[in-house]
């Protein structure tokens, strides 16, 4: 097994470039996660990883061992020191293993929903990728069948999506694309448009979410635009103290959970 100890490893420079840029990431189509749990997540879901890199000194050779061995990996392993894993990682509570994997890319038009009555959020232009993260994973808590991320304004590889998301990441089916993609396939598959906004709105809870629903959220800056509101039926949560507005990560959580407690699930 190859070892590095050296920070300046061009091994080491690849993954720091991972971790920092999106243009890195892009030109590569890979992107890095960190810890156990966030990677297990991704090989049950399939994504490949071409580079595992381990630190014995955080995480013993018995117990690598003993989780390596669940996975039918062709990845190449690399034990890395303390201090060159200190400088790959963003947080060091990632218990001593962190990977390169290859970035998917799915159709959206190649999707058929196993659901009789989906449940879809389509997020527009969400900047940060926290609250992208998060959503994440409030649409695994909430049993989202599918994410459309529609013209993007983060990275959806950005470590810090796949950190706050907390495995999210990997267990939702996500796909990015131009809002035209997205509406024209919500309309083919007849399922019926919310659209978060204060204006002409109806409360969130007399909304008809027992049906084919898709939660349509804004971005955290100026909210959806027109092409959304358009032709959606727009919904909103009452807002009762001072302050007009909720987090967009926060908003999408109880609306979401809105459509979980309709459907009795």
């Amino acid at each position: 097994m190859k070892h590095i100890s050296s920070i300046h490893n061009q091994s080491v420079k690849h993954v720091v470039a991972l971790q920092a840029k999106a243009k890195a990431r892009k030109e590569s189509g890979c992107f890095t996660a960190e810890g156990l749990r966030e990677l297990q997540l991704a090989f049950t879901a399939g994504y490949e990883a071409t580079y595992i890199y381990w630190c014995p000194e955080i995480l013993n050779d018995d117990a690598f061992k003993s989780w390596i061995t669940k996975f039918n990996l062709k990845s190449e392993i690399v034990s890395v020191s303390l201090e060159v894993y200190r400088k790959m990682v963003m947080r060091d509570s990632t218990e001593g293993v962190i990977g390169v994997l290859k970035q998917q890319n799915n159709i959206l038009e190649d999707w058929q929903p196993k659901n009789s009555i989906p449940f879809i959020l389509v997020l527009e232009a969400i900047e940060k990728p926290g609250n992208l993260g998060a959503i994440l994973r409030t649409a695994d808590a909430s049993g989202v069948d599918a994410v459309i991320i529609s013209d993007p304004h983060t990275d959806i590889y950005n470590p810090n999506v796949i950190r706050s998301s907390v495995g999210g990441f990997f267990s939702v089916l996500t796909f990015v694309c131009e809002n035209r993609r997205a509406k024209d396939f919500l309309k083919n598959v007849k399922i019926n448009t919310y659209a978060a906004s204060l204006q002409k709105s109806i409360k969130h809870t007399a909304a008809d979410f027992t049906k084919a629903t898709a939660l349509v959220m804004g971005s955290e800056a100026k909210g959806l635009s027109a092409f959304w509101l358009k032709e959606s039926t727009a919904i909103k949560i009452p807002m009762l103290g001072h302050v007009d507005s909720l987090n967009v990560s926060v908003a999408t959580a109880v609306l979401a959970y809105e459509v979980v407690r309709q459907r009795k699930c």
